[in-house]
């Protein structure tokens, strides 16, 4: 972790009733399984994974979803599964009430990894 913020991103997980801390808890393991060795800042009162210093993506909850921020656009195939789950532009919401698609998040920290390593 760092910064030094774990504690603000663990509250700020706990700040959440069970059911969306749940999601929120394994939206983070999920990101952590997909890229180790990525860390977490909290910035903008919200959790963000950074790889080496450029962020893969924030997190923020809210009251019936999570949105990922910003999630620029994908390859076709990875975006077109994204399509109906996007907000804006730059944003994906996760609905709490449907199934997380965690295989997805998956996908997109490692299209996200791919594109930063690209850039170096």
């Amino acid at each position: 972790m760092t910064d030094g913020k774990l504690a603000d991103i663990d509250r700020y997980i706990a700040s959440f009733p069970p059911d969306a801390a749940f999601i929120l808890e394994r939206l983070r393991e999920t990101v952590h399984a997909a890229a180790p060795g990525i860390t977490e800042s909290f910035k903008y009162d919200m959790p963000v994974f950074l790889w080496g210093d450029s962020h893969v993506f924030y997190v923020g909850g809210w009251k019936k979803h999570v949105g990922l921020y910003p999630v620029y656009p994908q390859a076709p195939d990875l975006e077109a599964e994204l399509a109906p789950l996007r907000a804006g532009k730059d944003t994906v919401r996760l609905v709490y009430s449907k199934p997380i698609p965690y295989p997805l998040v998956t996908r997109l920290v490692k299209a996200r990894i791919k594109e930063l390593k690209a850039r170096r």
